[in-house]
């Protein structure tokens, strides 16, 4: 670490200890809405998290320490509180902030249920129905994302997709590759990935998402359920977006839900795809704009609420291990929309 690093470092230490960050930012973020996206929660030192795309995934105990920060700085609030408050019926506390999760990951209902739980704190899956279905161990998302991060293993998969060799150049290339995948049938996926990698869906011997009991389990706990598409194709680039957000709306009224939530899979989105959620009757739509928003912005908010990604990484450790100074850097200077 440069000195410099090791100075700001410092400063960020003694901000945060002396009280005047968490001052600053109880005046500044008061009227402000936070929305985290996690994906994965796994047990440090598991074959599941050093299989993870790390990116995407916390150690429980980092988990655990950042639900005890957001809990010191924030009041925690429900889907239903967000929604009361875009309609009018409500009004959400200071310094209010939500938890997400996406995809529908089985370690979300059992590492870190649990610690929500021992907290007493609310979160909200958005999860892809279709996962509910699926009968194969490896999720073919995740087996696609562990093809494309492999050189040799990469062009094979967008060769199989009939994609060009420089398709990796193209902003936007991953998800294409997952639109064009999701739109198969699951069979179709399985063998068209597996031509690239004969192993890498073998690689995950348990099942990775949630299935009927997981969902019932979430639930039964008082935990809330939106969607995030059907397949987790893109919507805009779907093979049929109207199939993705109805089967998405349809799978969730069967599991119960009233009030239809839905964040935008892989965050991608057009004035398209805000319509068709209006027609399905999505009422809240979460965005993956990495702000704060404006409590009194939410009701023209209400198809873009912006949601920020939290990693477990260097910009949220300190000798690997979530550190409270870094985190407050990383989420109170945020822009407020």
């Amino acid at each position: 670490m440069s000195a410099s690093s090791v100075i700001k470092d410092m400063a960020r230490t003694v901000l945060y200890r002396s009280g005047l960050l968490g001052v600053w930012h109880r005046r500044r973020n008061r009227n402000a809405l936070t929305a985290l996206m996690f994906h994965r929660v796994l047990p440090a030192g598991s074959d599941a998290l050093a299989q993870s795309e790390r990116e995407f995934a916390f150690s429980v105990e980092g988990f655990a320490r950042t639900l005890d920060f957001v809990a010191r700085h924030y009041q925690i609030v429900s889907f239903a509180q967000i929604k009361a408050a875009i309609d009018g019926q409500g009004k959400l506390p200071k310094c209010p902030l939500l938890i997400t999760f996406d995809d529908g990951w089985r370690d979300t209902v059992q590492y870190a249920m649990p610690e929500l739980k021992k907290r007493g704190l609310p979160a909200l899956l958005f999860l892809a129905t279709e996962v509910v279905e699926l009968d194969q161990p490896r999720w073919w998302q995740d087996a696609a994302v562990a093809a494309l991060a492999n050189a040799q293993t990469a062009p094979k998969l967008l060769q199989a997709l009939g994609m060009p060799a420089d398709a990796a150049t193209q902003p936007g290339y991953s998800q294409r590759v997952a639109a064009q995948l999701a739109g198969m049938p699951e069979a179709q996926r399985r063998q068209v990935i597996q031509q690239a990698d004969p192993t890498v869906l073998q690689a995950i011997a348990e099942r990775q998402m949630v299935n009927a009991d997981d969902l019932r389990r979430w639930t039964g706990n008082g935990f809330d359920l939106g969607g995030h598409g059907h397949s987790h194709s893109p919507i805009p680039f779907a093979s049929d977006p109207r199939a993705e957000v109805f089967d998405c709306r349809n799978h969730l009224r069967a599991l119960g839900q009233e009030d239809l939530s839905l964040s935008y899979p892989h965050g991608v989105k057009n004035d398209a795809s805000r319509e068709l959620l209006k027609e399905a009757g999505f009422e809240v739509v979460f965005d993956s704009n990495p702000c704060l928003t404006s409590v009194a912005k939410l009701p023209r908010l209400r198809f873009d609420v912006p949601r920020i990604h939290l990693p477990e990484n260097a910009w949220t450790t300190r000798n690997g291990r979530i550190d409270p100074a870094r985190l407050a850097m990383y989420l109170f200077p945020r822009a407020v929309i």
